[in-house]
């Protein structure tokens, strides 16, 4: 039995090194994202002082995640949680409420909320009512698709590592700067391949895409749901066809999360190419937040192409 408790050790702790790259160590921070985008962005910073779990799965919409009992448990022993906020993640305040961990709660040393600093677009100037669909007070909750804006989250997420560990603030340092040289290292890769097709108008199918689009320069024509969170008609895809087709829209970007049935028959309409994303990080085969990035440059290509 002994025995087969140190094998089952093992394999965990491989699991972990080929998931981060490096096994935490012992007495590891422990660390509870809301998200595999989060989560990665932790580790990166972080590396081989903590210990990272994300709620959120690959190809769950961050909308509607149902935790479970072992998400509180969880929460109740991290050190740190980090989410993203605007409203995008409301069902992490429910478990942090019920974990009875003061730390982690608003204000305390161990909450991050990766949203601080970020310009906010789409925050809504009139009233929010459940008629307006899956609309966030705040605006736009999926800034992490900029990845400009990854360079703010990992800032976050520095801060709150280094309020828990003070003494491995320069370890945590030395990361997010080399974090940083490799985002702006591949900024100038990414905008060199998405130079091309500047104000290219680009048809998508829940509003995910608007960092994206306006980093690199290119037009959010509009979106397959008539409004957030609500399934599209077949009015709307109607007047959504016939308005590609007067200006020549030919490019369809839809996350791996949603339905293909409107995507492929807007596309047989239309002639437009459409491509398929990864919503998020362990989507479409990706293992990491920069992994993500690429391959959504990669796509917008192929479709602007």
């Amino acid at each position: 039995m002994r025995q087969f408790g140190r094998v089952l050790s093992s394999v965990l702790i491989l699991s972990a090194v080929a998931i981060t790259g490096v096994a935490p160590t012992a007495g590891a921070i422990k660390v509870v994202a809301a998200t595999p985008e989060l989560a990665d962005i932790t580790k990166q910073i972080g590396g081989d002082k903590v210990s990272v779990y994300s709620i959120a799965k690959p190809n769950q919409d961050y909308h509607m995640i149902e935790p479970k009992p072992s998400d509180v448990a969880r929460i109740a022993k991290a050190d740190l949680v980090v989410r993203i906020g605007m409203d995008l993640d409301l069902w992490l305040d429910a478990l942090i409420n019920a974990s009875g961990n003061r730390n982690v709660r608003r204000g305390g040393p161990g909450y991050v909320d990766t949203s601080v600093s970020i310009t906010k677009l789409e925050v809504p100037k009139e009233s929010v009512t459940g008629a307006s669909g899956d609309i966030h007070v705040f605006g736009n909750p999926h800034y992490f698709y900029d990845p400009e804006n990854s360079k703010f989250i990992a800032r976050n997420i520095l801060q709150g590592l280094a309020r828990i560990s003070p003494d491995d603030k320069s370890a945590f340092q030395k990361n997010y700067d080399r974090f940083v040289d490799e985002i702006d290292r591949l900024m100038e890769h990414w905008r060199k391949k998405l130079a091309p097709y500047k104000n290219r108008p680009v048809v998508t199918y829940h509003a995910s895409a608007i960092y994206f689009l306006r980093r690199f320069d290119l037009e959010n024509f509009g979106q397959i749901e008539p409004k957030p969170g609500i399934p599209p008609s077949a009015s709307h895809v109607s007047s959504l066809i016939r308005r590609m087709k007067e200006h020549r829209v030919q490019a369809v970007v839809v996350e791996s999360i949603y339905p293909k049935r409107f995507p492929e028959l807007i596309s047989r309409e239309t002639g437009a190419k459409y491509v398929v994303v990864p919503y998020s990080v362990g989507s479409l085969g990706t293992k990491s937040y920069i992994d993500l990035i690429d391959m959504w440059v990669d796509k917008f290509t192929e479709a602007l192409r």
